[in-house]
């Protein structure tokens, strides 16, 4: 199975947080259209068929090689103890939130306008 660059998902995670923001603030055919791509290839990236399913499968993505970089780390520094991460071929749990905040603390909910 392929895995998506953490770097690539990061930046799509970004940029679809920040064209919902745009988007919520002025609906233009452009917002609309680039929220439209990053949807679809976020969805194509991470095998999924909705944007909600998407960022969760991505924050999934992220926190295993969080945890694979941090098993690499402990094993440099020789601190005897591992972390417990998934085994070739499992996928990693969803981490427990999904939810995305703007700088002023509002929801970014994945199926609709900010609230």
């Amino acid at each position: 199975m392929l895995v998506p660059d953490p770097k690539v998902v990061r930046r799509l995670l970004t940029r679809y947080a920040a064209l919902k923001i745009a988007y919520a603030e002025k609906e233009t055919l452009e917002t609309a259209r680039g929220l439209e791509d990053v949807t679809y290839t976020l969805c194509v990236m991470t095998g999924t068929t909705t944007v909600h399913d998407a960022v969760v499968a991505a924050d999934a993505l992220l926190a295993a090689g969080e945890r694979r970089r941090d098993v690499r780390q402990a094993g440099l520094l020789g601190s005897g103890t591992t972390p417990a991460v998934p085994s070739k071929g499992m996928r990693a749990a969803a981490p427990p939130h999904t939810e995305v905040r703007t700088l002023h603390g509002r929801a970014l909910d994945a199926s609709g306008p900010l609230r």
